[in-house]
């Protein structure tokens, strides 16, 4: 049996839409049914307002229901071709041709469907029910005259209300569409401005690097084995630091911990002569800080401020926090942070804080006093659960 025997033809494919259109029906479309057949309900007796008062006199009132029933069978097919027509839409069908055959169709089915209940109330339950000068309501011409008005009166009504239904469905299409490539666009630019940030830093890290190594280096010529331990505690180091070297975010405990973490080899090298103080309160610990930012900060006050000839080297970090702003501050007690040591990793972090922060973020070097000096840096506080809240906000949204 070839292909082409076993395809459904056009009319079963159409049934078929159909049907998993009606099934689809929810309360939310019924609602919208129920609503537009009281709507119209009350614009006809609005009309024909001195008719219904007459009627509500001299006759039973449940005569009213009369038009309320019929206009509800009417919204209800009507809403049932609109649900087949956007079906049939999302399927490829052209928007304006199937929305213009349900309101036509709509329309017609809901005069077929009510008619014969509107038969029946006017020539079984009330028949003749109208004054006999207004002759055109009872018998063989109301017969004629209310399924002509009732026609004439959803032509119009439903086609406007299909279609204003199809324009705002359009609409609201569009305004899902455009969100999406709003949210693909900021997907993709947040994509490439991480690989510019990890570029950056990527920069940083080998001149990082470098500077440890040639410490190492500098070690072995004065004590082959205390080089030998050194480098054992940087290699342990650096299975614990490249890993999150990569990052585009991390925080200020984990940034102070690879600090320590550096300075304890730094020791090595120097013996007694080298004192850390680092003042990082708790509170503290959750602020956001880039990574590989604090680092390098070090390692160029190491290098460029702890001379070997002094006594005693010192560096001290702490944070501060105030006017939600985040301050990091390291001072070395030597010429580290001065306008004349601003080399190539200091440029790479203040390209990193501009792309990141702008002109929300500064970085200052100066000297502390006469015999130290000082980097301040300063960024916009952001804390870890907050951004992770924001996050799953955004994903949810």
């Amino acid at each position: 049996m070839t292909s082409a025997a076993i395809q459904p033809s056009g009319s079963e494919r159409l049934t078929a839409l159909a049907w998993a259109a009606v099934r689809d029906i929810g309360w939310r479309q019924i609602r919208a049914a129920i609503l537009l057949g009281l709507t119209v309900t009350a614009w006809v007796y609005l009309v024909v307002i001195q008719e219904i008062l007459f009627a509500v006199k001299t006759m039973p009132w449940s005569h009213l229901l009369e038009n309320l029933i019929g206009n509800q069978i009417r919204a209800l097919c009507l809403m049932v071709a609109i649900v087949i027509a956007d079906r049939a839409v999302d399927e490829g069908a052209p928007r304006r041709r199937a929305y213009v055959l349900a309101a036509v169709l709509g329309c017609f089915a809901g005069f077929a469907a009510s008619e014969p209940f509107h038969w029946v109330w006017r020539n079984v339950l009330y028949p003749n029910a109208w004054p006999e000068y207004w002759w055109w309501m009872n018998g063989a011409a109301g017969n004629i005259f209310h399924p002509i008005m009732n026609l004439l009166t959803w032509l119009p009504v439903g086609s406007a209300a299909v279609f204003l239904y199809a324009h705002r469905r359009a609409a609201r299409r569009t305004a899902r569409i455009l969100h999406e490539a709003e949210l693909d666009r900021i997907h993709r630019s947040k994509l490439a401005f991480e690989s510019r940030l990890q570029a950056m830093q990527a920069r940083v890290e080998p001149q990082f690097l470098f500077n440890t190594l040639a410490q190492v280096e500098r070690l072995y010529q004065i004590d082959p084995a205390l080089a030998s331990v050194m480098l054992d505690d940087l290699i342990a180091y650096l299975r614990a630091a490249m890993p999150k070297m990569r990052d585009t975010s991390s925080t200020v405990a984990q940034e102070i911990e690879l600090a320590r973490a550096y300075l304890a080899i730094v020791r090595i090298r120097l013996g007694n002569r080298l004192d850390v103080a680092i003042d990082v309160p708790v509170a503290h610990a959750d602020a956001r800080l880039p990574p590989m930012m604090l680092l390098p900060l070090v390692d160029h006050a190491v290098v460029h401020g702890l001379a070997p000839a002094n006594a005693m080297a010192t560096i001290s970090i702490k944070t501060q926090i105030s006017d939600d702003r985040l301050r990091l501050i390291i001072v070395d007690n030597g010429a580290g942070f001065v306008p004349e040591t601003d080399g190539t990793g200091l440029a790479s972090i203040r390209e990193r804080l501009d792309a990141l922060y702008g002109e929300q973020a500064t970085l200052n070097l100066s000297r502390a006093d006469a015999s130290s000096s000082e980097a301040v840096l300063e960024i916009p506080l952001q804390v870890r659960q907050k951004l992770d809240e924001s996050s799953r906000s955004a994903s949810h949204a």
